[in-house]
C-alpha cells in the first residue's frame, strides 16, 4: 500500500466528529508545501503517518477542547 493510499484508508476510518481537525491538517500542509520544493524527508513523512493513525484511533483532542486547555 502507497503512502497515499494509507491517508485515504485513516481518512475512510475517522470518526465525523474528527474530520475536520484532519482537514485543517491536510490542507495546512498543502498550503505550507512549495510545489517546487523538496520532497518530505522520511522522519517528517514518519510523524504524519503517526498523526494520522492517532487521529483514527481517536487519540486526539478537538480544536475547541485544545485551546479551552490553553487558556487555563
Amino acid at each position: 500500500m502507497t503512502v497515499k493510499e494509507e491517508i485515504h484508508r485513516l481518512v475512510d476510518e475517522l470518526p465525523a466528529n474528527q474530520a475536520e481537525l484532519a482537514r485543517q491538517m491536510l490542507q495546512d500542509l498543502c498550503d505550507a508545501a512549495d510545489a517546487n520544493g523538496p520532497p518530505l524527508d522520511p522522519e517528517a513523512l514518519a510523524s504524519l503517518d503517526r498523526g494520522l493513525a492517532d487521529i483514527a484511533a481517536g487519540r486526539v483532542k478537538s480544536l475547541e477542547q485544545y485551546k479551552r486547555e490553553r487558556q487555563s
